[in-house]
């Protein structure tokens, strides 16, 4: 759990110009996958608000984020291993989501958009 906007999260993925990113998005929750060669990383930004509100821009905005990779060799490569990586995040995201007890409700869609084959500039 913590503070960032959409675009800090995802910008502290492309930070290193050379590890470029793919993402997607739906209803809020927002996931994105480095695009390496060398392995997979994943991450799922949720919101999460505190304190009722009567709007949702009142609320006190948390972010959850969950982070999921592979260390080593893999059985897939490409945006096989990134959607998979991807999805094993969201379910861990999902699961921690249950947990922090948000007070205004996420719908989670029961699979993200899927990643488009993405070319690696």
């Amino acid at each position: 759990m913590g503070h960032a906007s959409v675009e800090e999260w995802a910008g502290h993925y492309d930070a290193d110009s050379s590890r470029k990113s793919v993402q997607v998005s739906s209803d809020g929750l927002s996931a994105l996958a480095r695009l390496d060669d060398d392995g997979g990383t994943s991450s799922v930004y949720v919101p999460c608000f505190f304190g009722k509100a009567e709007s949702y821009e009142k609320a006190s905005l948390h972010v959850l984020v969950a982070d999921a990779s592979v260390i080593g060799e893999s059985r897939l490569t490409g945006a096989e291993l990134r959607q998979a990586v991807t999805d094993f995040a969201y379910q861990l995201a999902k699961r921690a989501y249950a947990l922090g007890e948000c007070d205004q409700g996420v719908d989670f869609p029961a699979r993200l958009p899927r990643y488009r084959e993405a070319k690696q500039d």
